[in-house]
Parts: C-alpha cells; structure tokens; sequence
C-alpha cells in the first residue's frame, strides 16, 4: 500500500511576467486544506505541515493530527478539493 494515495492533491504554481509577457518568475506554495479539526499544508514533496490559528506552522504534531491526515489521504480527489481553502485542486 502506498503511503500516499495517488489521487492526492499537490502544490499550486503562480507565474509573474515581465513587462514583454515573458515569464521571470515561479511561485510554487503547498496547497491549505481544512480536515478534522485541523488546518494543515501539503505537498507530494514534504508531506502534511500542521498549521496554527494565524496559518504559521505548529511546533507539533501529535497522533490525533496524523490520525486526521491519514483519513483525509484516504478521500477521493473531490472530496478534499472540498476541504480546500487556499491554492489549487
């Protein structure tokens, strides 16, 4: 069994151009998802990061946050789009 599903979510990529329209920068952040009490990041490259009230990253994470993960990985694709609140499905 794979430790992440394949139908995971991954990060959202914003572009800036130039004044030509020429891209000159790549802005790529995880996608914020809100689960089971938790607020949370998560990309395919780092796994989940638990997030604070205030969107800072936590100091920890405990069993019940990884409980929660491991629940919302197991969703279908609509699913957790439903539970985001920031980046791209």
């Amino acid at each position: 069994m794979p430790l992440l599903s394949p139908e995971t979510i991954t990060m959202a990529s914003y572009y800036t151009k130039n004044a030509e329209g020429k891209i000159d920068g790549i802005l790529t952040v995880a996608s914020i998802y809100k689960f089971g009490g938790f607020t949370f990041e998560f990309s395919n490259f780092l796994g989940p990061l638990k997030l604070n009230k205030d969107l800072n990253p936590s100091t920890r994470m405990g069993r019940k946050f990884f409980k929660a993960f491991d629940e919302w990985n197991k969703l279908t694709k609509e699913e957790k789009a439903e539970t985001l609140i920031f980046g791209q499905p």
